[in-house]
């Protein structure tokens, strides 16, 4: 008679390989399917250009911020726009675009920046801007009625492909009558020239 402790081991032993094998087993393979294939709208929708990660230090005014980028602080002009002065003088509207700004930039803020190779002849650069959650900040500020559009070149005479995007975002405000719209009586472009200095290399320089 065979001792229980050998029928055990014997048990035991056709169990176990068969219980390995399934452990071992590698799954069948799972057919990922392809990416649906962008619509045609989405993309003829802009984007961004080769970009600069920042953050913002704080607003100076409606078109104009500090960041922080490559280890050293740059004030930036919003391209594409122009903004009612607060600082230098003050414009009608030049406050709420300043606090408009600033709501939507506040301080720490990801950003992202599509910068030109050049500054303006007041040091800054010149730059469309992206927050994290990709919202266009240029073309929200013009569609808000915050700012009003500007193209100026040589630097960017068609906004870099953004200027469809920024003149229909003006032309909207001002039939919804947004922002400054509402209130003021809008001036001739009150910055013609700030693009223009054609050395001085910024933050888009390699």
């Amino acid at each position: 008679m065979i001792p229980i402790k050998n029928l055990v081991f014997l048990a035991l032993s056709a169990i176990l390989p068969a219980a390995c094998a399934v452990l071992i087993t590698p799954p069948e393979a799972v057919s990922i399917p392809p990416p649906e294939p962008a619509s045609p709208r989405a993309a003829a929708l802009p984007r961004p250009a080769p970009t600069l990660r920042a953050k913002v230090a704080y607003v100076i005014d409606g078109d104009t911020v500090v960041v922080t980028a490559r280890v050293r602080q740059a004030r930036v002009r919003l391209l594409g726009i122009d903004a009612p002065e607060h600082t230098r003088r003050r414009e009608c509207f030049g406050g709420q675009a300043t606090a408009g700004l600033r709501r939507l930039l506040p301080a720490g803020s990801a950003v992202r920046l599509a910068v030109q190779r050049r500054r303006d002849r007041y040091g800054r650069d010149l730059a469309f801007v992206w927050r994290a959650d990709g919202m266009f900040v240029n073309l929200v500020l013009v569609r808000r009625g915050y700012a009003t559009t500007l193209f100026l070149p040589p630097l960017d005479p068609d906004g870099d492909g953004h200027r469809a995007g920024l003149t229909a975002a003006e032309n909207m405000a001002r039939r919804e009558r947004s922002g400054l719209w509402r209130t003021c009586r809008i001036p001739a472009a009150s910055e013609v020239g700030d693009y223009h200095h054609p050395g001085n290399p910024g933050l888009g320089t390699d």
